[in-house]
């Protein structure tokens, strides 16, 4: 059973999450500089919702989230882009009924989502390296 919600954030400084960390219904992260970093591939399961919250004032929000799951993404960049790619090996995955609500605010920086496959072992791509396990 999950929390119903969760709050995550720093002044300067980076929030970083992979593995099978314990995410909550709804999770808040608040940065004034730094990067947010979630890997969601070991936490959502078929079926489930899970929302998300962001904002940073200076820096990237990226979420990493697996394939089969649909992505709601909304949100702001004043100076950045707003984005969803689908890893290519990801493409042709199954729905699982999962579904990610994002909302995401960086005034200077990317949101970046990215629908990827479970960790095989083979390098990520450019920017997404830190969702490799060690």
């Amino acid at each position: 059973m999950r929390a119903p919600t969760q709050s995550l954030g720093t002044l300067m400084g980076d929030v970083v999450r992979t593995g099978a960390w314990q995410a909550a219904e709804r999770t808040t992260t608040m940065l004034l500089v730094g990067d947010v970093k979630l890997d969601l591939r070991e936490v959502i399961r078929p079926g489930e919702t899970l929302e998300f919250s962001s904002f940073t004032g200076m820096g990237d929000i990226r979420i990493a989230v697996p394939a089969g799951t649909r992505v709601e993404l909304s949100g702001f960049t004043l100076l950045g882009n707003l984005r969803h790619d689908v890893d290519p090996q990801a493409q042709t995955s199954p729905e699982t009924g999962a579904c990610v609500r994002i909302n995401a605010t960086s005034l200077l920086g990317d949101v970046s989502v990215r629908t990827m496959p479970p960790d095989d072992g083979t390098k990520p791509p450019r920017g997404w390296r830190w969702t490799r396990k060690r």
